[in-house]
């Protein structure tokens, strides 16, 4: 009788540690799907109307100094901080301007620093980063 009841014991043991087991998984579970895990976008996002309007966000972007809208191209003047950041991210902002710019406009955009064409964004050749001379070599024919 004893045996007996020892192996009943140690499976009713067994039984409740698999329980409790399961109840921790499960209660694991239900507060990481039921959590708001959902975090800002650190992306910058224009006030209400902005998006639009390329005249307006380049007056919100701290990158550009200065831009020219009265001709045909948009003529878009950088600070070091646009001229610093990832290539990857200078073309989705010239990207971004050309798309706002051209819906209105037949023209493409051109990104200067310090007077210097940088970039530009056609409708024909897309975007364009200006290449820059070897270090070795020398613009002066000689």
């Amino acid at each position: 009788m004893k045996k007996r009841a020892r192996r009943l014991f140690s499976s009713m043991t067994l039984v409740r540690r698999a329980l409790c087991a399961f109840a921790l998984c499960l209660a694991l579970f239900a507060y990481g799907c039921g959590s708001d895990s959902y975090q800002a976008s650190s992306t910058a996002t224009y006030p209400t109307g902005i998006s639009e309007d390329v005249e307006q966000q380049l007056k919100y972007d701290a990158r550009v100094d200065s831009f020219d809208a009265s001709g045909d191209n948009l003529v878009v003047n950088v600070n070091d901080g646009w001229l610093n950041s990832p290539p990857g991210m200078q073309e989705r902002s010239v990207g971004q301007w050309y798309s706002s710019w051209h819906v209105n406009h037949g023209g493409g955009v051109e990104v200067q620093h310090d007077g210097n064409k940088v970039a530009t964004w056609t409708s024909d050749k897309g975007y364009r980063p200006e290449t820059k001379p070897r270090s070795g070599e020398s613009s002066a024919e000689g």
